[in-house]
């Protein structure tokens, strides 16, 4: 069993409200902090570049229902296949 398996083990058996504080303190702290700033400047500069490269779609008011449409059904079929 690795390290993460083992984290995710011993969070099971906490009581809710132990595993909402564990949850808290970790996104609270400055590693989690940290990588998260960290992708988030990755994914400005990737959108930068592709802007750049003029790889990027314009919508209007007539298409924009069904990229929600799209960016949800996506997100729904990831769910399923992830078996959350």
């Amino acid at each position: 069993m690795n390290a993460v398996e083992k984290i995710k083990a011993a969070a099971a058996g906490l009581d809710p409200d132990e595993q909402f504080e564990l949850f808290r303190w970790w996104t609270e702290s400055d590693a989690f902090r940290q990588r998260q700033l960290a992708a988030l400047k990755r994914d400005i500069a990737i959108g930068i570049e592709q802007l750049d490269s003029g790889r990027y779609q314009t919508y209007s008011e007539a298409n924009v229902m069904q990229l929600a449409e799209d960016v949800g059904k996506a997100g729904r079929n990831r769910l399923k296949k992830s078996g959350t």
